[in-house]
């Protein structure tokens, strides 16, 4: 904890699916369980059915039109599947749960410098069964489930019920996350500083667009660090363009990452 004091922070707000757990991988795994046992038509317009169902559900439950045990059901009668597969689903996402490479070192990294709060949405007993199967929850001092705490991303109060658990202010606190409309609107509404993990490499005019204040933005969970202890948000936009500054930086840092790695 004691190099905390090199950054304004002392909590990060982290994010699970996208930001630590390689959902499109989890997602993939399940989805070909489910259409082998399930399902004759091909493998490939399953998947295109699934999505077209499955996509605009979760944007009408972040809108509130929906709730999530509609979600959970309606995705799959769209496709003439019941219960029955729901829950092998759902049972298919925990069993096939990836984290991204960089994940286990980065958590436990930030670990030692700030504390932190896991924050995330989704189904209650598949994100309990990705944190059973990856072991990652002992790097958090506690875990929010919005479903659990009757919220949904983006509503500021979700990270606002974090921090009452940690008793840490907004202001000493950085949401770090993928999804610009969920995580950062949540950071938004909190009065949260919010960190980007931005995989894709989109523009920067795409987080300008959408409308949420993005303090830092970084292509993966290992370069959260680095950046939020740098002088400021300009030297974290040098690193995502891979600068020569920032590859010598990365060099003279490979010790640290050796030690790190045991």
């Amino acid at each position: 904890m004691s190099s905390a004091r090199e950054s304004r922070y002392r909590v990060l707000l982290v994010d699970l699916d996208g930001t630590v757990v390689d959902y499109a991988r989890t997602e993939a795994g399940a989805l070909r369980e489910v259409h082998h046992r399930f399902f004759r038509s091909g493998l490939r317009a399953f998947l295109h059915d699934f999505h077209a169902a499955n996509e605009p559900l979760w944007a009408a439950y972040r809108e509130r039109r929906i709730d999530l045990a509609e979600l959970r059901l309606e995705r799959w009668a769209r496709l003439g599947a019941g219960p029955a597969v729901a829950a092998a689903f759902e049972e298919a996402l925990g069993r096939n749960v990836a984290l991204f490479p960089e994940a286990n070192r980065a958590l436990r990294r930030l670990s030692r410098h700030f504390r932190l709060a896991l924050v995330t949405d989704g189904i209650a007993e598949v994100q309990r069964a990705k944190l059973r199967r990856t072991r990652i929850g002992r790097f958090f001092e506690h875990v929010v489930i919005a479903p659990e705490v009757g919220l949904r991303k983006p509503d500021g109060a979700l990270l606002h019920h974090a921090l009452s658990l940690l008793e840490a202010k907004s202001d000493e606190s950085l949401m770090v996350g993928d999804s610009l409309a969920g995580d950062g609107g949540c950071a938004r509404e909190a009065g949260v500083d919010f960190c980007w993990v931005d995989r894709a490499r989109a523009s920067r005019a795409a987080g300008a667009a959408s409308g949420v204040p993005v303090r830092w933005t970084v292509p993966d969970l290992g370069a959260v660090r680095r950046s939020v202890t740098a002088p400021g948000p300009g030297a974290v936009r040098r690193s995502v363009a891979f600068s020569a500054p920032v590859i010598a930086a990365l060099a003279a840092s490979t010790a640290e990452s050796a030690a790190d790695a045991l």
